[in-house]
């Protein structure tokens, strides 16, 4: 996989590289430019001809090319000026230095129509599983409705849709939904910050087909001694079917299945059998634990639509400080309303805008209430201990605060991870924040629990014993092929598919400016080797539609006002206009410098990026 991925990805990027020298090539002739030299690959020259004194050459590394023009350095003198680039006019060097980019946007406006004639299989725009609190959650979208339009946009695909999502923002935007019975309704849904992501989205997972999921064996574990093998579909776990509303509870036998034997029914080829299969235990544990958990306090998502949540004017962003009264530290919200269930009337203390504010409402079922909000880590590094986990039985309680592991302040619950991991199996001392009495108060000028005592805790991270069944279930994601019902059709797809990835790729830009989007989506040659893999693996359709995204994609970044690139050159082409003569000859080399510099310190930093995203 590794080599295809790497191979598909040479020739893919040696196309796109060759058709955008091709475009300087033939802009230079345009222009009566010479052209010295013309490489397919980069490196010795191998075989070639001459022809109208341009050396047509094959080279030895063969990725992409280059083309060699007479006076594209302003200190060439060896041919004339009508010869050579410095001694055109800035319009018959804007032309030279746009030829590339017009060439790879020309390549697209033809690839993208013939794809979508031929048809190109593209994941459903449609929703697969709503995650709690998500934006998609709050809004009330749920799983198999189909998204038709974002804002005024139509929707060709699940990628589609999140990119026109995550380009959105913060910002409110309108999606136009198909429902199971094929009636049409408009929901209005604010996207949510995925911090993991570094992006906005709606919170939902890609279309499962409605189909049985198919294993994935882990070697010889208890599922191949079983007689199971790769590829066969799983269609029920102890009676439970794998398609439709028992899916969840049958992935979560399986996720259960330790020390007992679980009955699954199979489909082996033709054959139906019915296999019980016992988990074993690993040779390796897990990794060292404290069995701690962020206590989740802060709200992260509200049902906009729960006339509860409207009348008691809890907003996302909100600490919950207390309930009923009663300190809220033990990360359920439903227990802690059950508490006060004698009365209708609900009080939330909460932590908002740098104050305290009490909320009050007649909620008569507060259970419905609970279920209409969703709560987060606040990052106040407030604690939960797992019932059976190793803090717990040191004796931490909910709702202590962390402040130093072995003398070492802790700001992060992920410099908490660290500390645990370097630790392994060796003792670590907590040093804590708790409140003296049974119960925790609230302090008016903080804001927040009176956590007045410190106490010390040595707690041995524990490594639970892991078990496996010797398989993993898979579905396949729900892909429909977008084709063109006419010719016309199919142009009108391509044009608009073209224009909309130009928009999408100035967004993006601007987005990472404004911080909308994280620098961890930008990516480098092994991530687009991992993507033009997977791409083949879809088709050659799909393999085509990706080339011609990438070449728009070349296009636009040659565009950038960065020295070495196109559109460096064409800004001191401008700047050569409006003053009227040439940058200095320094000035150009230092730039030349500073910008390749850039563009490997860019490469240096996807590169980082590719390999954070493998791991």
């Amino acid at each position: 996989m590794a080599l295809g991925s790497i191979l598909i990805t040479i020739l893919g990027l040696s196309l796109l590289i060759f058709v955008h020298e091709a475009g300087h090539f033939l802009a230079a002739r345009l222009a009566g430019v010479r052209v010295e030299v013309f490489s397919i690959g980069f490196g010795n020259r191998l075989c070639g001809f001459v022809w109208r004194g341009t050396d047509f050459r094959l080279s030895a590394v063969p990725f992409g090319g280059y083309v060699m023009v007479a006076g594209q350095d302003p200190g060439d003198h060896r041919y004339p000026p009508e010869q050579s680039l410095h001694g055109k006019g800035p319009g018959q060097r804007a032309l030279f230095w746009c030829g590339g980019v017009m060439m790879n946007l020309l390549l697209a406006l033809i690839v993208f129509p013939l794809v979508f004639h031929a048809g190109v299989p593209f994941t459903a725009p449609v929703v697969g599983a709503v995650q709690f609190g998500g934006a998609a959650w709050e809004a009330g979208i749920e799983a198999g409705e189909r998204v038709r339009r974002v804002g005024e946009h139509e929707v060709l695909s699940f990628e589609n849709l999140q990119m026109r999502v995550a380009l959105g923002g913060a910002r409110p935007t309108t999606l136009l939904l198909v429902g199971h019975d094929g009636a049409e309704r408009t929901v209005e849904v604010t996207p949510h910050w995925n911090r993991e992501r570094g992006l906005f989205d709606l919170g939902i997972d890609p279309p499962a087909r409605d189909e049985p999921p198919f294993l994935r064996l882990d070697g010889s574990g208890p599922a191949a001694a079983a007689g199971l093998q790769d590829g066969d579909l799983l269609l029920a776990v102890d009676g439970l079917s794998t398609v439709g509303p028992t899916l969840r509870e049958a992935m979560q036998r399986l996720d259960e299945a330790k020390t007992r034997d679980v009955l699954l029914s199979v489909r082996s080829g033709d054959a139906e059998l019915e296999v019980r299969v016992r988990a074993e235990l690993q040779a390796e544990p897990s990794a060292p634990l404290l069995g701690l958990y962020p206590l989740p306090r802060r709200v992260v998502g509200l049902r906009t639509g729960d006339a509860a949540v409207a009348a008691l004017g809890l907003r996302r962003g909100d600490v919950l400080l207390a309930v009923d009264g009663r300190a809220f530290t033990g990360g359920d919200l439903a227990a802690a309303l059950a508490a006060g269930a004698s009365s209708p009337t609900v009080e939330c203390t909460v932590a908002r805008d740098g104050g305290t504010t009490i909320l009050r409402a007649a909620i008569p079922d507060r259970v419905a209430f609970a279920s209409a909000v969703a709560l987060g880590d606040d990052g106040s590094l407030l604690l939960l201990p797992q019932a059976d986990g190793a803090a717990a039985a040191a004796g931490l309680r909910a709702g202590d605060r962390l402040l130093r592991v072995d003398g070492e302040l802790v700001r992060d619950f992920k410099v908490l991870r660290k500390l645990v991991q370097r630790a392994g199996d060796q003792p670590l001392r907590l040093t804590l924040a708790r409140a003296r009495g049974a119960a925790a108060s609230i302090d008016p000028e903080r804001h927040d629990l009176v956590l007045d005592d410190t106490v010390e805790l040595d707690i041995t991270p524990r490594r639970a014993p892991m078990h496996s069944l010797g398989f993993t279930p898979l579905g396949r994601e729900l892909n429909e092929v977008v084709r063109g019902d006419s010719v016309l059709d199919s142009i009108r797809l391509g044009v608009a598919c073209s224009f909309d990835m130009v928009k999408q790729i100035y967004l993006t830009l601007k987005r990472l400016v404004t911080g909308e989007v994280g620098t961890n989506n930008l990516g480098g040659i092994i991530r687009m080797g991992t993507v033009s893999y997977q791409a083949a693996q879809r088709g050659q359709a799909w393999f085509w539609y990706l080339l011609a995204m990438l070449s728009v994609n070349l296009a636009i970044v040659n565009l950038l006002p960065i020295p070495v690139l196109d559109g460096g050159h064409l800004l001191f082409v401008a700047i050569e206009k409006v003053k009227g003569s040439p940058v200095s000859s320094r000035i150009h080399g230092y730039s030349q410098i500073v910008g390749l510099v850039f563009v490997l310190m860019l490469v240096l930093f996807v590169t980082y990026n590719d390999i954070l995203w493998l791991l």
